[in-house]
C-alpha cells in the first residue's frame, strides 16, 4: 500500500494556527491578572485571535468530505475524542478542586468546544451542501445570533454558528483556490495591512468580540453595532485564511511536524495553560503575574517549551492509540472480534508507556 501524500502547504498552515493558538492561550492566561491595555502583549493577544482559530477551521473545513459514511467517521474521529478529552479535563478539574459541574459534557471543558463544533460541522455538512446560497445562509445566521443572550456556552452553540462560514468556506475553497490565487509578495503585504489595521482597531474593544460566543447584550452593545463588528471579525478571518494560503510555502518546514500534531499539541497543551498559573499561586508566587516583564518571559519561554515537547511524534502515537481504544470500546465493528481488538489496542499502548518509561530511566 503507498503511503499517503500529505500537503505540506496545510500542513504548514495547520502548524502556524497551533502555535498562535498556544500562545494566544499562554498570553491570555497572563492577562486575566492585568490586561496591560495597549501592550505589545495586548496587541499580540487581539492580533492572533483575529485569525488563529478561523485557520483552523478553514484547515478543518478544507479536508472535510461527504460521503456514506461521513457521519460515523465524524462519530469516530471527532465526537469520541471529544468525549475521552473532556472527561479526562473533568477528571483533572475534580483532582484539584474536587468539583463536578452537572454540565460538564454539554458545556465542553477548556477549548474543547472545537471538538464539539467540529462534529456538528461534519455531521451537517451533507445537509448543507444541499442547500443554495448555504454560506450566505451561515453568515446571516452567524450574525443574528448575536441577539439571542446566551448565558452559558451551552454545546458551543453560539461558536459552532458564528465559525461556521470559516468552515463552509474552508470546504468549498477546494474548488476555488485557483480564483483566490495571488502574488505571494502581494499578499504578504496585504496580509501585514489587513492585520495592523484590525488589530488597531479591536485592541480597545472586548476581547469577546473576536472568540463568537457571547450576545452582543453581554458585550454592551447594541444589536446594530454588534452585528456590524462581527461581520467584520468574520471578514477579517476568511480573508487572513485567503492571504495566508498564498503565503504559506510548500517546503518542509519547522511548522510541517507541528502541523502534523497538531490535535495533540491542542488537547495537551489546554493543561499546561490552566494549571501553570496555579503552582505559581500555590507557591505563593502569583504576584509575578503582575509584571508585564516576567509575563513576556513566561509567553515565550513557556509557550516554546510546551510546543517543543508536545510536537514530538511519540505524543501523538500515545494519544491516538489511547484515542482508539476509546473507539473500539464504544463503537461497534461487525467486521472483528471487538473485545480481541480492544485487548490488543490495550496491550500496544501499554507496551508503548513500558518502553517509553524505560528509555526514561537509562
Amino acid at each position: 500500500m503507498s503511503a499517503v501524500i500529505r500537503d505540506l502547504k496545510f500542513d504548514n498552515l495547520r502548524g502556524l494556527a497551533i502555535i498562535l493558538v498556544v500562545f494566544g492561550h499562554f498570553i491570555g492566561s497572563c492577562l486575566v491578572a492585568n490586561r496591560f491595555v495597549g501592550s505589545g502583549l495586548d496587541l499580540a493577544y487581539t492580533s492572533i485571535y483575529l485569525f488563529h482559530m478561523p485557520l483552523f477551521i478553514f484547515i478543518s473545513g478544507y479536508f472535510s468530505k461527504i460521503a456514506s459514511d461521513t457521519n460515523v467517521k465524524a462519530l469516530k474521529n471527532v465526537f469520541i475524542p471529544y468525549l475521552l478529552f473532556n472527561t479526562l479535563w473533568i477528571l483533572s478539574v475534580f483532582l484539584i478542586d474536587g468539583n463536578l459541574s452537572r454540565t460538564m459534557y454539554i458545556i465542553p471543558g477548556y477549548g474543547l468546544w472545537y471538538l464539539l463544533s467540529l462534529f456538528f460541522w461534519r455531521t451537517f455538512l451533507p445537509a448543507a451542501d444541499r442547500i443554495k446560497y448555504i454560506f450566505w445562509f451561515s453568515i446571516l445566521l452567524a450574525l443574528f445570533i448575536g441577539v439571542i443572550d446566551f448565558k452559558s456556552d451551552l454545546l458551543s452553540i453560539s461558536r459552532t454558528i458564528c465559525f461556521f462560514p470559516v468552515f463552509l468556506f474552508g470546504y468549498y475553497f477546494k474548488d476555488l483556490k485557483e480564483k483566490f490565487t495571488f502574488n505571494k509578495y502581494l499578499s504578504t503585504g496585504a496580509f501585514v495591512a489587513l492585520i495592523t489595521t484590525a488589530t488597531l482597531f479591536f485592541v480597545f474593544k472586548s476581547n469577546k468580540l473576536m472568540m463568537l460566543k457571547t450576545s452582543y447584550v453581554d458585550m454592551h452593545m447594541g444589536n446594530a453595532e454588534g452585528i456590524i463588528l462581527r461581520l467584520i471579525v468574520i471578514s477579517v478571518g476568511i480573508l487572513c485564511c485567503i492571504l495566508l494560503f498564498n503565503i504559506m510555502t510548500s517546503k518542509k518546514t519547522f511548522l510541517t511536524k507541528m502541523g502534523r500534531n497538531s490535535l495533540a499539541i491542542y488537547i495537551l497543551h489546554l493543561y499546561f495553560v490552566s494549571y501553570l498559573p496555579d503552582i505559581f499561586n500555590y507557591l505563593g508566587y502569583n504576584f509575578l503575574f503582575k509584571s508585564y516583564t516576567f509575563c513576556v518571559v513566561y509567553v515565550g519561554l513557556g509557550a516554546t517549551i510546551v510546543l517543543f515537547i508536545l510536537s514530538q511524534d511519540i505524543v501523538s502515537r500515545d494519544m491516538n492509540a489511547l484515542t482508539d481504544i476509546a473507539v473500539k470500546i464504544l463503537i461497534k465493528d461487525e467486521s472483528q472480534d471487538n473485545s480481541e481488538l480492544i485487548q490488543g489496542n490495550i496491550r500496544k499502548f501499554l507496551a508503548r508507556i513500558l518502553n517509553l518509561n524505560s528509555i526514561y530511566k537509562r
